[in-house]
């Protein structure tokens, strides 16, 4: 392992260094992952991708700010986004098409650039919120690592959906295989 990647791990493991840990063969730690298991947990049909940190939202706030604004009129300007903020309490709910259809923005796109933490994308299909040829996402070095991340790859096509001006995790976006696009084609129709 590298020191940069035990460095990116290191700052996104949310235990504080120096905290004593219990092994997961103890009976203590087969019963509390047996009580997580068998914790009843009431879905919801509204959307929740991520819970974010407080100082962490007025970030996401902002970014759907500059989104909003570069999104409508048609100016010729590139769509900003987010990729969201390093933060390891990211959350996900489970994928349905019913949850997809409700994203106010969706498009499918190909990576142009890759440079550090900008990711350039050309717009091929808008299937909702938007009229922009082309895309920029804002992601900081590491979010890949966390909970359905995406590592963008010059050439590869894209699909992609965001809300609040940040995009979507946990199966929302993703590279574009024949699976998900039958759910974006399935989910945007009409």
């Amino acid at each position: 392992m590298t020191d940069e990647m035990r460095d990116r791990l290191t700052r996104l493991d949310p235990m504080r260094q120096g905290v004593s840990t219990e092994s997961v063969a103890t009976p203590s730690s087969r019963k509390l992952l047996e009580d997580i298991m068998s914790t009843h947990v009431e879905e919801s049909t509204a959307p929740r991708t991520t819970r974010w940190l407080p100082a962490a939202a007025v970030v996401v706030v902002v970014a759907g700010v500059i989104g909003a604004l570069t999104l409508g009129g048609g100016s010729g300007e590139p769509l900003s986004l987010s990729a969201g903020v390093d933060n390891s309490m990211t959350s996900c709910i489970q994928f349905s098409e019913e949850v997809l259809a409700k994203m106010p923005v969706a498009f499918e796109g190909t990576v142009t650039s890759a440079d550090g933490e900008t990711i350039g994308l050309e717009v091929d299909h808008w299937f909702k919120g938007g009229d922009a040829s082309q895309v920029v996402i804002n992601a900081p070095a590491g979010m890949e690592a966390l909970i359905g991340g995406i590592p963008f790859e010059v050439g590869e096509s894209y699909l992609i959906t965001a809300n609040d001006g940040t995009v979507n995790y946990c199966g929302f976006s993703g590279v574009s295989t024949p699976e998900l696009r039958g759910s974006f084609e399935a989910a945007f129709a009409g």
